[in-house]
């Protein structure tokens, strides 16, 4: 049953992943889709069409093995093996940089959210 549950979730989101990619093409926009499908998910989080459990262990799961849908895009690095000579050092730095700035743009809501849970437990007691 947890095995279908998490399925189902997954592919919910792949659901609005792909709805994204649709109305980026269709619309023309010059978004990729995953942000449009992430923008809806917020938009159906945040009206309450959609209840946060109703995606959790999905999103976790997926969250859980991150770095291994990031493989690709890390294989792919290697197509810029000849560029490294002229643009190494500034291709590091973007990297380097943009890396960073995901880590802490990731961070700060992620504590937020485990202070106010941790907050709310708190009021609990």
């Amino acid at each position: 049953m947890h095995f279908l549950r998490v399925a189902l979730q997954i592919s919910g989101l792949i659901v609005l992943f792909e709805t994204g990619k649709w109305l980026s093409a269709a619309l023309h926009l010059p978004i990729s889709g995953g942000i449009l499908g992430m923008g809806i998910l917020f938009l159906l989080l945040l009206t309450g069409v959609v209840h946060d459990q109703l995606f959790a262990q999905g999103a976790s799961i997926l969250l859980k093995y991150l770095s291994f849908l990031f493989l690709p895009l890390s294989v792919s690095a290697i197509v810029l093996i000849p560029f490294m000579d002229l643009y190494g050092w500034k291709i590091l730095v973007v990297l380097i940089t943009s890396s960073f700035i995901g880590f802490v743009a990731t961070a700060i809501p992620a504590m937020h959210v485990v202070r106010k849970g941790s907050a709310s437990h708190d009021d609990d007691r």
